[in-house]
């Protein structure tokens, strides 16, 4: 511990104060963890999540499809959609409780 006074200025909140050592930039925990946060959003780089666009022509060439993929395909609501596969008019696949 040095018997030096060194009077600085904290970087985040500008206010002067006795630093503990020469190298002190910041004048609390409290202003090193908020400039920490800011630097961390800085250069964080933010992926947008984009869906892909489900088309008729892209749909044709599957095999097999999903409930949200054939509402497309037919034209035909979701629920309607349900009740044919519930009554046996449309062929399917169920696996681990999804069709």
């Amino acid at each position: 511990m040095s018997h030096l006074t060194i009077k600085k200025v904290c970087l985040e909140c500008s206010a002067e104060f006795i630093a503990k050592s020469s190298k002190g930039t910041y004048c609390s925990k409290k202003c090193f963890k908020r400039n920490y946060r800011k630097l961390i959003k800085q250069n964080s780089i933010v992926i947008p999540k984009v869906k892909p666009i489900i088309t008729k022509e892209s749909l044709n060439s599957k095999h097999y499809l999903s409930v949200k993929e054939a509402v497309i395909l037919f034209d035909i609501s979701e629920v309607t959609l349900r009740r044919l596969i519930k009554i046996n008019k449309l062929n399917y696949v169920c696996l681990k409780n999804r069709y």
